[in-house]
């Protein structure tokens, strides 16, 4: 990051003491909040990684070498070069997600061990009181648009690896180490996926980030943030670009996903749903209206359904107007649920499915007959 940028930048916004904590975390990094401890009286405690498929595991090898070139992470050393640096030292095992683009994302197991009397976790040391934060969700964003009263284009800004932009306290190194598929162990510097801490140590500096882009541009009517991804409004007619914003943005030091930079146009993809500016309309993405369609078949067959069954009103594409929430149609529901009436096979009965949003979310399913 761009220290003295970034201190400019807040002092002309007049947000030099609410983000103090953000300035202090880039010049001298941000803690984990994991303490100093020992495993019994061993001098490491290195376990074996989780990964067994092989395509896996060249990914996340092509991943390290990118993080080894970017001085991201340092290595690899083996375990008796370690000794001479930290009196104690701990690796977590590696495991892996699939990203919405298809790309493997390696996930450090600060949960491990579970349930085990004698070695603890390194997430079991942190205080999650201490790191709690909160993203705008879809009801956020729903009740945004329902109150619009004039056109808006919409953008998005997407940061690049935005985890590993944020540095981690050099008193934290030595119990967040990877270990390699040679059983050698890697250096991290940065944020990594699994930790307690580092949504909120993500979180403070990308609030900080919206906030001064929400000065320089005062015609951005709002900007929301899930995580890493932003939702830049603006209204129809206004100047203000994304290329403006990215140029402020780049010389803050914040590298941004070129693939999910998208320009002011009427309509974005937003946590999961495409929303509409123009037309204030919110719809689920191409494809997905099938995908809840055959979900909601077997919800209700689980109900004594056998026969096709015709969701009502398939023509509006499960797009609503987001100011016109009554009605027989199916309607998004303020608390976060689709609400889909459908008509089953047997004439007396009929299923409704609440699907709740964001993800993470319990479903609910009321029958009526």
């Amino acid at each position: 990051m761009n220290i003295p940028v970034w201190e400019e930048a807040l002092r002309e916004a007049g947000l030099s003491d609410e983000y103090a904590d953000v300035l202090l975390g880039f010049k001298h990094r941000f803690n984990q909040g994991i303490p100093e401890h020992v495993v019994g009286s061993e001098r490491w405690f290195t376990p074996e990684n989780h990964l067994s498929e092989d395509k896996a595991r060249e990914d996340i090898k092509n991943g390290i070498k990118q993080e080894l070139k970017a001085n991201r992470m340092f290595g690899p050393f083996k375990h008796k070069e370690l000794v001479f640096h930290f009196d104690f030292f701990r690796s977590n095992p590696l495991g892996d997600v699939v990203n919405g683009d298809g790309k493997i994302r390696p996930i450090n197991d600060l949960l491990f061990p579970r349930n085990d009397p004698v070695i603890r976790s390194v997430n079991s040391f942190v205080d999650k009181k201490d790191f709690t934060t909160t993203w705008d969700n879809y009801n956020t964003v729903f009740k945004f648009f329902a109150k619009l009263e004039e056109k808006y284009e919409l953008a998005l800004f997407d940061w690049e690896k935005a985890y590993r932009q944020i540095p981690t306290h050099v008193s934290q190194w030595q119990y967040l180490l990877w270990k390699d598929f040679n059983g050698d162990l890697l250096l991290d510097t940065c944020i990594t996926f699994g930790g307690v801490a580092g949504c909120v140590s993500f979180g403070r500096p990308a609030d900080a980030w919206k906030n001064v882009m929400e000065f320089k541009f005062n015609q951005l009517e709002e900007v929301f943030q899930w995580v890493d991804d932003n939702l830049f409004i603006r209204t129809q007619g206004a100047t203000v670009s994304m290329q403006s914003v990215l140029q402020v943005s780049a010389a803050l030091g914040v590298k941004t996903n070129e693939k999910k930079f998208l320009e002011f146009s009427n309509e974005q993809k937003f946590i999961n749903f495409v929303w509409n500016g123009r037309r204030k309309t919110v719809r689920l993405p191409d494809g997905k209206i099938e995908e809840s369609i055959a979900q909601i078949q077997v919800t209700a067959r689980k109900a004594g359904s056998d026969g096709p069954i015709q969701p009502w009103h398939l023509a509006t594409k499960f797009e609503f107007v987001l100011d016109s929430l009554g009605g027989p149609a199916p309607k998004f529901e303020l608390d976060g649920c689709i609400q889909c009436k459908l008509r089953c096979d047997h004439p007396s009965q009929h299923c409704w499915q609440f699907i709740e949003w964001p993800p993470g979310h319990h479903q609910k399913t009321h029958y009526e007959t």
